[in-house]
């Protein structure tokens, strides 16, 4: 069960859902955090470039560049690879830095070289496995501007004789 009030010292994690769907080129959304503590608003800034063509990236490529891990059979569809190729000059350093707790775990390279292609894998974890969700993951290069990606990533789940209100469940 989710706490309505916290006390005081005591934090939180909030899930912010941005979708990028209808917007192209570089976004700023300013979501507000009603509280009862000082000003009755707080505000977070999210910035986004938005791009028409997610496989014309750089420095890197992603592909697919949304990861679909869907499941309409009774074969558990559990595991996706996906490549990122790295379109610079320069080698890359590859890291998480954010990703929803309790849907899947994510092995990324360490390094992406130069001009190479190099492999992720996308695996769920046991508890999200009758789930459907819509999340993401956002990563960050090395590189001199410390580019970010943010790569959706979606499972609808489908079982034949299954009721579609068991398949719609939000969280693991």
């Amino acid at each position: 069960m989710e706490a309505t009030e916290l006390a005081v010292g005591d934090s939180t994690r909030l899930e912010i859902i941005f979708s990028t769907k209808r917007y192209r080129s570089r976004i700023t959304k300013s979501p507000s955090i009603e509280t009862n503590e000082g000003e009755p608003h707080k505000r977070v800034r999210i910035v986004a470039d938005v791009l028409a063509r997610p496989d014309s990236t750089f420095p890197i490529i992603i592909k697919p560049y949304k990861l679909d891990i869907s499941q309409f059979g009774e074969k558990v569809r559990d595991e996706m690879k996906f490549n990122i190729t790295n379109v610079s000059e320069q080698d890359l350093k590859v890291r998480l830095v954010y990703q929803p707790e309790g849907y899947f775990d994510l092995e990324l390279p360490g390094t992406v070289k130069a001009g190479k292609t190099a492999q992720g894998v996308l695996k769920l974890r046991k508890e999200a496995i009758d789930t459907s969700f819509d999340k993401s993951v956002t990563i960050e290069l090395d590189d001199e501007s410390a580019s970010r990606f943010t790569i959706p990533i979606k499972r609808k789940l489908r079982i034949p004789g299954q009721s579609s209100t068991a398949a719609a469940s939000e969280s693991p």
